[in-house]
């Protein structure tokens, strides 16, 4: 049997119940569905980090530079499913000290989109996120801000920095201690001086 011959049986079978007995049916339905997505987002909690991984979409570059600098790079627009399998929507800010590697824009942008069915919440896949980059482009420093756009009046923000001694950082920099993290893509954190032990000689800003 076709789809089609399918659909158009149920349709008949339907057709022939009273209307209660159908308001029935599709309420019966919808609880099958609702115990079902349930199901999906308990198995998705249970699943490692590396499971969302895209770190194969990430593509380096050696730093052109000897000497210390600072990029910050915009994300304005970062879309994924969310746990309640809905459209979620932020915005990422990174801070990134090259070492070796430099972040390569391009791939970057891929690289991001390539969550937009992620079934998963904003505080794994910040977490997914910074374990990706760190891996593929060990840098001296990177900071993470993920700032999730209001939804039924509440927003919130994820940061997470590598100069944190709990992320394994020695505190060498110091100006997340006085930030309040509301971020400015352009200016780095509202209200933080610079910090006193940073060495860095210029900063570059990116929008992707």
């Amino acid at each position: 049997m076709s789809r089609d011959e399918a659909m158009e049986q149920a349709l008949d079978a339907l057709r022939e119940l009273e209307p209660n007995d159908r308001k029935l049916v599709f309420k019966t339905m919808k609880k099958e569905r609702w115990a079902q997505e349930a199901e999906i987002k308990e198995e998705a909690q249970q699943l490692p980090n590396s499971h969302w991984s895209k770190k194969h979409l990430l593509e380096r570059i050696p730093d052109p530079a000897n000497d210390g600098y600072e990029q910050r790079i915009y994300v304005p627009e970062f879309t994924f499913m969310g746990v309640g399998n809905q459209p979620d929507f932020g915005e990422i800010y990174l801070t990134f000290y090259p070492s070796k590697w430099t972040i390569e824009l391009k791939s970057l942008k891929v690289y991001k989109d390539g969550f937009r069915d992620a079934l998963a919440s904003y505080e794994r896949l910040a977490n997914v996120i910074y374990d990706d980059l760190m891996e593929i482009y060990e840098p001296r420093r990177l900071r993470l801000v993920m700032r999730l756009r209001p939804r039924g009046g509440i927003s919130s923000v994820i940061t997470i920095d590598s100069d944190w001694a709990v992320r394994g950082g020695s505190e060498e920099f110091t100006d997340w201690k006085h930030s309040a993290d509301s971020p400015d893509p352009l200016g780095g954190h509202e209200g933080v001086p610079a910090a006193p032990g940073r060495d860095l000689n210029r900063t570059t800003t990116a929008t992707v």
